[in-house]
């Protein structure tokens, strides 16, 4: 399946009217490459932010606070308090 995904793709990318070098084509992909990496650095940025903006109210609570917290919250999975991004 991803080898005909992959062909299909590559159907639209190169295009026999941009033949041989396929400058087009090409430009295409790089531009696709540096939307990706827009997009990977932005994904970053948001999650070191996240956790920061995290880490500013968790250390500011107390440690009563924090245990109340983690027994009472409803919150699940990334929405707690006390749970950071790996980046």
């Amino acid at each position: 399946m991803a080898v005909q995904a992959g062909s299909i793709t590559a159907s639209y990318v190169y295009q026999e009217s941009d033949k041989p070098l396929y400058k087009k084509g090409n430009q295409k992909l790089v531009a696709v490459n540096i939307l990706v990496i827009f997009v990977f650095l932005s994904t970053k940025g948001y999650y070191v932010w996240r956790n920061k903006s995290r880490d500013r109210v968790w250390n500011a609570m107390t440690e009563e606070e924090r245990a109340a917290y983690a027994k009472d919250t409803t919150l699940t999975g990334s929405r707690r308090l006390d749970f950071r991004f790996a980046h």
